[in-house]
């Protein structure tokens, strides 16, 4: 089985005169935590919708998942092939219970196909995510941050290879950042998920991920460890200007 989960080549997508997504190329190493790094209008949202199949990319890209060509693939498929996702915006099913949010997720995403009860795994999750006990809850009663964690519990639910999360932290307070970069660490090791994470909270960002892919204006403009890509100049640029210092709060070394 190769290492690389995830192979993009040539990405680009415009939109009228702007250009969103300009030649974007990386690899995906199975069992990485990928941080996409970018400040507001880089590409990044537009990434993960190319990536996912809500989106299609100009001519001549390449998006290869283990080993199998998705351009042109529908998101619900590009789902059961083993991607998953959350969206910046909460996007539940409104009239179901937080427990049908996460089956609907499991089987939307090729559940069927999982082994042992799916009941018993969306169960799991929610305790797991800090729902336990509101299984029976309509969804659109949730907090914000309830919703936050439901949109994780319901990406999970099938066991994705890949686990794409847009913003996971926003609109939670400190000790809930905690608890949730705890739950995506142990899932990550637990279940040796592979993520992509897009997140403006910096410091949780560094201390979560093992390498940074910067984005500015839709095109790569540093990839590395994430004390390097503190350090980086064009990053440092996009984020405050030239002549400054960038402290991102890095828990790596900076």
């Amino acid at each position: 089985m190769s290492a690389t989960l995830l192979e993009v080549r040539n990405l680009n997508k415009h939109f009228g005169g702007l250009h969103a997504v300009k030649n974007v190329g990386f690899d995906i190493v199975r069992g990485e935590v990928v941080g996409i790094l970018g400040p507001n209008g880089a590409g990044k949202t537009t990434l993960y919708n190319l990536l996912t199949g809500f989106i299609p990319p100009d001519a001549g890209a390449t998006i290869r998942f283990q080993g199998q060509n998705i351009l042109g693939v529908a998101p619900h498929r590009i789902a059961g092939l083993g991607i998953s996702r959350t969206f910046q915006l909460c996007r539940p099913f409104v009239g179901l219970s937080v427990l049908e949010n996460v089956l609907v997720g499991a089987l939307g995403a090729g559940g069927a196909k999982i082994a042992g009860n799916l009941d018993a795994r969306a169960r799991e999750l929610l305790q797991r995510v800090g729902l336990g006990g509101k299984e029976a809850v309509p969804v659109e009663v949730l907090s914000y941050g309830d919703q936050r964690r439901l949109e994780i519990a319901r990406a999970l639910a099938a066991r994705p290879a890949l686990l794409l999360l847009d913003e996971p932290f926003a609109g939670l307070g400190s000790g809930e950042i905690d608890d949730l970069s705890r739950l995506i660490r142990q899932v990550h090791a637990d279940e040796g998920l592979t993520v992509l994470l897009i997140e403006h909270k910096l410091r949780e960002f560094m201390r979560l991920v093992d390498r940074v892919i910067a984005l500015d204006f839709g095109e790569v403009i540093a990839e590395g460890l994430p004390e390097a890509i503190v350090k980086h100049p064009a990053v440092i640029e996009a984020y405050i200007g030239r002549d400054n210092t960038l402290d991102l709060g890095a828990g790596h070394a900076a």
